[in-house]
């Protein structure tokens, strides 16, 4: 009891010390985050990094995770890469990325999920290879949850010059983040009174903290002397981030052997341990969820609208499509006929493959089982959202991207957002090349180009009768959007060549 006291207290005095004397108040901030920082532009060379990358369990966006390391601003000559990967699901991502960029880094280590190592294991592994490295100056672990937009983030982390920092990363719109401001008195959470304002970044520091995990940068001086042991990631039942903390912050000095002084004495002793800082200096990017993530899915990212939405826009979302909203950008090419950019390239894509790894195209037949009453009177050669399981993600993504521009473009019409026929159209010259005239059962209709035309497919297009108007030449990942019931009767053109992939709703039925 009197160790765990003594632990406790500690780490009390280490929390009271960011903020007196004077270390931080709400006038002036930190007083001390720039003590003794390390001026990059004043080095001959940059520092050498060893970069530890640890994927223990299926990580949505893993190549995107893979693209920010790559996109870091920093030399890649000076950054040898360690990759741990426990997953045999990423080891496409893994071996699509080593041969694209095998020769971008100092060296590049894969241990895959073959050598059946546990988390406490390899990151022991992965710290062990700067320790043994004397020209290794920083040892900088990362998760593959979390996503770094800042690239300046390794640079930031060696200016700071602590012997263990982490920078803040934290769920997008929650409280939980990569670090804990405070520890219960059985060494698990507790929320440190400040702890929602450093998330939040109402208060700007450099902070002492007791536990940290996900992301943090370690001196490899300090791997080679206070922590030269080389077992920091296992210990009793402790997870591994929860293990290195622990060792790092209560690392005491061993009595000297045969010592005839008491316990007692060397127990009241203060801990020598290594002190563990979070930067909210800046904003260097988010944590993302891993939860729920089903791997069944030959494009798995795309049913990750709920669980990760600014990943999933990132991702899927057109780069202009804010500019809809900020610069009218958008066309209208036929009377009430609204044009206009929603899908990134590789949303179409992945949309596209993931029909095709299902394979189960309707045929174009007026029987339909799919359907209320089993007859479709205008039929399509189809697979159903429902089909596929992404029915709900899909009339998220109405709700989330297409209502916006609806209101928009539709001045006081609130749409609902609701559609019970959502899917994707292949047209070929052998199956269907076209679509007689016909008024579709909505209020109002999406209809999304998944494809290219001239390099996919010839022809096609959308005619509406009644203003005898075409749009002959559609655009990948754009959207049109047009009354369904009464005023707009369309057809679509034949296709001559190719296959020309499209994405329908008809919304508010």
């Amino acid at each position: 009891m009197v160790t765990v006291c003594r632990t406790v207290f500690q780490m009390y005095l280490n929390y009271l010390g960011n903020y007196v004397p004077n270390a931080w108040n709400y006038e002036h901030g930190c007083s001390h985050c720039d003590d003794d920082v390390v001026d990059l532009s004043q080095l001959k060379e940059y520092p050498n990094v060893l970069v530890g990358v640890f994927i223990e369990q299926p990580t949505p966006f893993l190549p995107e995770f893979f693209q920010r390391l790559l996109t870091l601003d920093y030399p890649k000559d000076k950054l040898k890469v360690f990759v741990h990967n426990n997953e045999v699901y990423h080891e496409k991502h893994i071996q699509r990325f080593w041969e694209e960029n095998r020769n971008v880094f100092g060296s590049f280590k894969v241990v895959g999920p073959e050598e059946n190592l546990s988390q406490g294991e390899a990151r022991n592994m992965g710290m062990d290879l700067c320790r043994k490295d004397a020209t290794c100056d920083y040892y900088f672990s990362i998760d593959s949850d979390v996503m770094l937009t800042n690239r300046q983030t390794v640079k930031l982390l060696i200016e700071q010059n602590r012997k263990i920092i982490g920078p803040l990363v934290t769920r997008h719109s929650k409280l939980w983040s990569n670090f804990w401001g405070a520890l219960s008195l059985d060494g698990y959470y507790a929320r440190s009174e400040d702890y929602v304002d450093i998330v939040q970044r109402k208060r700007v520091g450099v902070w002492n903290i007791p536990y940290m995990a996900h992301v943090y940068l370690v001196k490899g001086s300090v791997l080679r002397n206070e922590l030269k042991e080389r077992n920091y990631f296992v210990l009793e039942k402790l997870d591994p981030d929860m293990a290195l903390c622990r060792n790092a912050r209560e690392m005491t000095s061993h009595r000297e052997k045969d010592s005839p002084s008491p316990e007692s004495f060397h127990m009241l002793r203060p801990p020598k341990g290594v002190f563990m800082y979070i930067t909210n200096r800046h904003d260097f990017g988010r944590l993302i969820s891993t939860a729920n993530y089903n791997i069944s899915h030959y494009n798995n990212d795309l049913w990750q609208i709920f669980e990760n939405p600014v990943d999933w826009k990132e991702k899927y979302i057109h780069p202009n499509y804010t500019r809809i909203f900020t610069e009218n950008f958008l066309e209208q090419p036929c009377p009430d006929v609204f044009w206009f950019p929603v899908f990134s390239e590789k949303a179409c894509d992945e949309i596209v493959e993931e029909m095709e790894h299902y394979g189960s195209w309707s045929g174009g037949k007026h029987e339909d089982k799919r359907i209320a009453g089993g007859y479709e009177t205008v039929p399509t050669d189809d697979i159903h959202m429902k089909q596929i399981g992404f029915d709900k993600e899909w009339l998220h993504f109405i709700r989330e991207f297409i209502s916006p521009v609806t209101l928009k473009v539709f001045s006081g019409y609130y749409t609902k957002g609701y559609a019970l026929m959502n899917f994707v159209v292949k047209y070929t010259p052998e199956r269907q090349a076209y679509l007689r005239p016909h008024h579709d059962s909505s209020t109002f209709t999406i209809n999304i180009a998944l494809n290219n035309k001239d390099s996919d497919f010839q022809g096609g297009g959308c005619r509406f009768h009644r203003y005898n108007c075409s749009i002959e030449s559609p655009r990948k990942g754009w959207s049109f959007m047009h009354p369904g019931r009464l005023t707009h009767l369309h057809e679509g053109l034949p296709t001559t060549n190719g296959t020309r992939y499209i994405a329908v709703s008809f919304i508010d039925p």
